[in-house]
């Protein structure tokens, strides 16, 4: 094999002619795709979780799908865990202002559509 300097088209050339290095270069790319695929996959997962048809509240209470309730969360007036009717007559109001699809009325819906 002659000396050439590295990375010249005529090195790389030369050497293609191997088959060792044409192996290490598929499992290279193989490698690299597979990685690639993986991280779009990743990213991907988050953006696929179910939603909520249509506009308002999902209709989903987080009750059904966890009886117990974080600390002292059940009977605290502004806790979203103070569900009306359950563990207090007007659940929790949170600034007197419950109508409102919160964050944690997604999570549910999504938790219980898995």
């Amino acid at each position: 094999m002659k000396r050439y300097p590295r990375f010249t088209p005529a090195f790389l050339r030369e050497m293609l002619l191997y088959p060792d290095v044409i192996s290490m270069i598929r499992r290279i790319s193989a490698s690299v795709l597979v990685a690639l695929t993986l991280s779009v996959l990743a990213v991907a997962a988050p953006a696929s979780a179910a939603n909520p048809p249509g506009t308002g509240k999902p209709n989903q209470s987080c009750q059904s799908l966890e009886p117990n309730t974080p600390g002292n969360a059940a009977n605290s007036p502004g806790s979203p865990f103070n569900e009306p009717g359950i563990n207090s007559i007007n659940g929790g109001v949170g600034g007197q202002n419950y109508s409102p699809t919160s964050q944690y009325d997604v999570a549910c819906f999504q938790v219980a559509h898995r």
